[in-house]
């Protein structure tokens, strides 16, 4: 393994200087031998135990469903849906479809090695995809990510397209982007890294053949999460105020919970509130 992706983006000071504030390009800056190829993928579709939702095919925004692509194995004696249609796969994507593995760090140890090292290098909860898509084609339309997003290009070439204008970079995801006028458009090739900060918009194509990239997003925790974190921090530390309220009346509950709050707000460090929030997260994405 040579150089970890984090360490690029340690080093190029994406945790410190650029978080938040502007995306980066890094060329040349891994080897894509050290991810994975679209030859390991191929072998994974044949032969492999990869079920939906794990993997999707998208074109444009469109999703087929899920029977197009799927086929029903017998495993020792039992029906059970949902495994890749190899072929079916093939036919989607010569006709425009991309692939898109889901949560790959769930089944792909190397790619599991690297969310955690993102993990342990900043205060985040990590998904990890990976978009194989066909020449002149790309796989969503113009879109917010309600994450930080890294992308590193393993085979051929994409064509990107941010639209980061005034108002287009918002805190949620969607699709309301105003896509007439990218304010940056650039092409990756392998090895080359892509950080973009939360809420930017994007999107992107391939170009001159098949292109192949990893992506991970990078969430922080909402104030949702961090109020959230918080109720149930008191409650979990607090045996009386969650298990003897019935012995109070509603003033003074509210007044006990409002005192609770305020002090364990005021007595919690920023850290430890930070990981209370992301532990729920993490469990999700993991």
């Amino acid at each position: 393994m040579h150089t970890s992706l984090v360490d690029v983006l340690r080093g190029e000071g994406v945790f410190a200087d650029a978080w938040n504030k502007e995306f980066k390009i890094f060329r040349g800056a891994v080897d894509p031998e050290d991810y994975l190829s679209s030859s390991f993928i191929e072998d994974k579709l044949e032969a492999s135990l990869l079920r939906w939702p794990y993997f999707s095919v998208l074109r444009h925004g469109a999703v087929p469903p899920e029977s197009a692509y799927t086929i029903t194995r017998d495993v020792i004696g039992h029906k059970r849906p949902g495994f890749a249609d190899a072929a079916a796969i093939r036919r989607l994507m010569a006709a425009g479809g991309t692939l898109k593995l889901n949560q790959l760090s769930d089944w792909h140890r190397p790619t599991r090695e690297l969310v955690e090292q993102f993990e342990a290098a900043a205060p985040v909860a990590v998904a990890s995809y990976v978009f194989w898509t066909p020449p002149e084609s790309r796989g969503m339309l113009p879109h917010r990510d309600a994450s930080h997003v890294v992308a590193v290009q393993l085979e051929g070439r994409k064509e990107w397209q941010l639209y980061a204008d005034d108002g287009q970079v918002r805190s949620s995801a969607g699709l309301d982007v105003d896509a007439d006028r990218p304010s940056h458009t650039f092409v990756l090739e392998p090895g080359d890294v892509l950080y973009l900060p939360h809420g930017w918009p994007h999107d992107a194509i391939a170009r001159d053949g098949d292109s192949l990239h990893l992506t991970f997003t990078l969430a922080e925790p909402t104030p949702d999460d961090l109020l959230e974190a918080l109720g149930k921090y008191v409650l979990d530390n607090d045996w009386e105020l969650a298990h003897r309220f019935h012995a109070t009346t509603l003033e003074e509950r509210t007044d006990n919970v409002r005192e609770a709050l305020l002090a364990v707000a005021d007595a919690i460090d920023d850290d430890t509130w930070a990981q209370a929030a992301l532990r729920p997260q993490r469990e999700v994405t993991g």
